[in-house]
Formats: C-alpha cells, sequence, structure tokens
C-alpha cells in the first residue's frame, strides 16, 4: 500500500512538473510570437505604402495568422499555470481549441497562397499583374478566411463531433471526436501541403529552364553572367522552400501521431499530442517570421535602416579643417594682441567648422 501511494505521489510530482515546463515553454512563445509578428507586420506595412507588392500582403496575412496563435498561447500558459481550471466546461474547451486551430488553418492556407503566387510570377510573368490585382486578392483572403474560420469551429457548430464523456482535461481528442482530426488532416493539412509541394517544384523547374536558357544566351554574346531579376525569383522560391519545411516538421508529427492514435485504439499518445506535439506546432508561429525577416532582403534592409540603426549612438560629426598658412599680421588684425604677443610676421590660421558654428586658431 505504501508502495502504490509512493508510485502515486511520483506520478503527481512528474505531472506537475511537466505542466511547470509547458507552462514556461508557453510564456516564452506568449510573449516571443506576438513580438515578432508585430515587427513583421509594422515593416511591411510601411514597405506596402512604398512598393504595392502583392507577395507582401500574403507574407503580412501570414503575420496575422501567427500573431493570432500566439495571442493563444497566451491561453494555453494560462491552463497550464492555473492546472486547467478554465477547461472544466466543454464548450469554453471547445471554444478555445476552435480559436486555436482557426489561424493555424488560416497559416497553412496563406502558406498555398504564397506559393501560387510564386507559381504565377514565374509562369505567367506577362499576365501577373492582371491575374493578382487588388480585387482577387481581397477575394482570396476573404475566401481563406472564411473556411478557415468554418473548418476551425466545426466542433463548436456540430455536436455530433464533441464527446459526450468530457472529463475536464482541454485536447483535441480528449473533447472532440476523432472524425474531426480526420477533417483536419485530410481534408486540409494533407491537400494543401501537397498542393503546396507540387507548385514549389513546378516554380523551381520553371525558374531553373529560364536560368538556363538566360546563362545560353548571355553566353553567345559574351555577356555578364548575371540577372538580377532571375536570382531574385530563386530567392523567393528558397524562402518559401524554407518556411514550407518547417512548416512540415512543426505540424507534421501532429498530425501523423494524431492519425496514429485515432486509428489505434490501444495506443496511448493522447497526452504527447496534446503537450509536446502541440507546442512543436506552435513554435512554427515564431518560425515564420524569422525566416522572412532574414531571408527576405526588403524586410532585412527596412529593420537594419530604421531599427537597429536608430538605436546606435549618433556620432558628433566630424570638423572640417581648413588651414591657411603664412598669414600676415595684417591678414588677422583682430587678433593683433596674440599677434603683438607672440612678435611673428608669419602665422598658420585654422578654421574648423561644423555644426554648430566655427571656430578659429593660430599659431
Amino acid at each position: 500500500m505504501t508502495w502504490k501511494v509512493l508510485v502515486e505521489s511520483a506520478g503527481d510530482q512528474s505531472q506537475k512538473m511537466s505542466s511547470a515546463i509547458y507552462a514556461a515553454l508557453h510564456i516564452v512563445l506568449s510573449v516571443l510570437i506576438p513580438a515578432a509578428n508585430v515587427l513583421v507586420i509594422v515593416i511591411l506595412s510601411k514597405l506596402l505604402k512604398k512598393k504595392r507588392c502583392k507577395s507582401y500582403i500574403f507574407i503580412l496575412n501570414l503575420a496575422a495568422a501567427d500573431l493570432l496563435v500566439g495571442l493563444m498561447c497566451i491561453m494555453e500558459a494560462l491552463d497550464d499555470i492555473f492546472d486547467g481550471d478554465f477547461d472544466r466546461n466543454l464548450f469554453f474547451c471547445l471554444l478555445r481549441l476552435c480559436f486555436t486551430v482557426t489561424p493555424c488553418i488560416g497559416s497553412m492556407l496563406t502558406l498555398l497562397l504564397i506559393s501560387l503566387d510564386r507559381y504565377l510570377a514565374v509562369r505567367m510573368p506577362l499576365y501577373y499583374i492582371k491575374i493578382m490585382n487588388s480585387k482577387c486578392v481581397g477575394i482570396s483572403l476573404a475566401i481563406l478566411w472564411v473556411l478557415s474560420f468554418f473548418v476551425g469551429h466545426i466542433p463548436l457548430i456540430t455536436p455530433s463531433l464533441q464527446h459526450n464523456n468530457y472529463t475536464g482535461i482541454c485536447g483535441l481528442f480528449y473533447a472532440a471526436k476523432s472524425d474531426y482530426l480526420y477533417i483536419l488532416c485530410f481534408v486540409i493539412f494533407l491537400p494543401a501541403l501537397v498542393t503546396i509541394v507540387c507548385l514549389h517544384t513546378a516554380v523551381g523547374r520553371i525558374a531553373y529552364v529560364h536560368h538556363r536558357r538566360i546563362q545560353r544566351t548571355r553566353a553567345i554574346g559574351a555577356l555578364p553572367n548575371n540577372h538580377p531579376s532571375h536570382s531574385s525569383h530563386f530567392k523567393a522560391a528558397r524562402t518559401v522552400l524554407i518556411v514550407i519545411v518547417c512548416f512540415t516538421l512543426s505540424w507534421g508529427p501532429y498530425y501523423i501521431t494524431g492519425i496514429i492514435q485515432a486509428t489505434c485504439t490501444s495506443c496511448k499518445l493522447v497526452d504527447l499530442l496534446k503537450d509536446i506535439l502541440f507546442v512543436l506546432g506552435e513554435a512554427n508561429s515564431l518560425l515564420n517570421p524569422i525566416i522572412y525577416t532574414f531571408s527576405c532582403r526588403d524586410i532585412r534592409s527596412y529593420l537594419y535602416k530604421h531599427i537597429i540603426c536608430r538605436r546606435r549612438k549618433v556620432k558628433p560629426q566630424g570638423l572640417a579643417l581648413v588651414q591657411f598658412a603664412n598669414i600676415g599680421e595684417a591678414a588677422i588684425h583682430e587678433d593683433s594682441t596674440m599677434a603683438q604677443t607672440s612678435g611673428d610676421t608669419g602665422q598658420n590660421l585654422s578654421i574648423f567648422i561644423g555644426n554648430g558654428g566655427y571656430c578659429k586658431s593660430t599659431s
């Protein structure tokens, strides 16, 4: 009996320790994710005023979706700190889960739009401006958020997807049935991921063919082997590839483990899904702004010029030195006292010119 009590006590302590660790992780994410994405949103808002680039609008939407994920991390941190006191009710648990899943879906679909935008820019450069006009961009973003909100809130809309025997532990498998995970995985995640990979592969193939043609043409004409616009296409495609890889590595384990748990009744992976893998997926909202900040030249340049440089201390500007040699006593008669004291008929006059005026010295 004593051994059983010790085991239960050790289990409770381990659970409290894990809850404290996840609470600390959620607190860190709830600070870093909003800060990083707000910074990207501010920079992109400034850049859009100077250059109406449609790609910036999609990146801005991605940052907004990731910002919402970061705000929901605050709720996750509070839930960990207060040991799930907010989740005793099924409705509030589903509401929190739906508000967390919705921006994740929005982030995923935004990556799809970014890949489609890159594909159209490379595949049909002459018609790109006509296709991706402001009206088309606005409609696509509206459809994106309507679809994200609808799919994210299906458990609240459809009672048949809710668990009847809710135990007070808030998690996707605890509050919603496995059918909802099938919807998220096979209707949203996998189709979007496959489409993104196909579009990105097509972009890489087209960009490579164009690059080879340009190299061949420049080799025939004995021209320098460089092309800035094509290099920008490669850099943009590389950035999208990095984002896709990070997204797959962040959310892929969560969905794969979720499908295994849904199909295997004897498996006990629910706690792994609720804690470790879900935190890994949320961390993707921190990686996106970091990747775009260091990969996008315009964002990196604006960050350096307008934020980093302003925090550095402004050094006093140098004084211009104008020196006149062998100036006679008559030329500087206003300094007659100094001339009489020195007793030298030939003197050197130095004039220092700065922002605050000028000063004069003789030798």
